[in-house]
């Protein structure tokens, strides 16, 4: 993974220069490292105007970190999560950007509103152009693109606690005024030569029986076993598997 979520400590262990009295009137709720250079990033809460931004730091020639990148005025912290992910995976990408930004101070972007009209549209058009790039996202980041996905189809989707038992990452409903149709969604990120086993089909299985859902769907950016599909096919009306073509032919409604 390139762009990975760290705890405070971590984020704070880097030498950073802070302001003491910038705490008083915002509050960090997220950090983000880059595995592959020196890049950092957090979200944060502005107590005053309720309401998000971003920050990405880099090291000045091996130096502290100082600001390199931003943005403010962002309405809810998922965007703001969002907006820094795609920032950062773009400076990373490039590197020079990074290097260009060494030369010469950077002014603070100025607040707007209009800087994307849909984040999470710019994420999904972005990944339909370079699919390749699931496999830069941390599997949480992965669930959500998912999630998001799902709710462009119709449905209600709630994701549940990163920390739960596998089975069903992602709680999606269809609801209308004559039923309520029940999907888990299991989400797995994985590399393309590491393909899904039975196992996980069993184990998805498992839940569905005891959770009583409607349907239960595997979602891979790799492919499944020979051994799980025929899993899968005993179970057909109940089991649907998705892998990494599937989430292509999804992105590409959003080119």
């Amino acid at each position: 993974m390139a762009i990975e979520p760290i705890d405070q400590e971590d984020y704070e262990s880097r030498g950073l220069a802070r302001d003491p009295m910038i705490t008083m009137f915002t509050e960090e709720v997220a950090w983000y490292a880059s595995t592959k250079i020196a890049l950092l990033g957090s979200v944060i809460y502005d107590k005053t105007d309720k309401d998000w931004s971003y920050v990405i730091l880099a090291p000045e020639e091996g130096k502290e970190y100082r600001w390199i990148a931003g943005n403010v005025s962002i309405e809810d912290q998922s965007t703001a999560e969002a907006q820094l992910f795609l920032e950062m995976l773009k400076i990373e990408k490039t590197g020079k950007v990074v290097e260009e930004l060494y030369v010469e101070e950077v002014e603070p972007k100025k607040k707007t509103t209009a800087l994307f009209t849909n984040i999470n549209d710019e994420l999904k058009k972005y990944f339909a152009k370079h699919p390749d790039e699931v496999y830069e996202l941390a599997s949480r980041k992965f669930e959500e693109l998912i999630a998001d996905i799902l709710k462009d189809l119709g449905f209600d989707v709630e994701l549940t606690k990163a920390t739960r038992d596998g089975g069903r990452d992602i709680i999606a409903f269809i609801r209308n005024a004559v039923c309520s149709y029940l999907t888990y969604v299991e989400c797995k990120k994985y590399s393309k030569t590491n393909k899904v086993g039975v196992g996980i089909v069993r184990q998805v299985a498992g839940v569905h029986k005891i959770r009583q859902a409607n349907k239960s769907i595997i979602v891979t950016t790799s492919f499944f076993s020979k051994d799980a599909i025929k899993e899968a096919k005993e179970i057909k009306n109940e089991l649907e598997l998705k892998d990494y073509d599937d989430i292509k032919a999804w992105l590409a409604r959003y080119k």
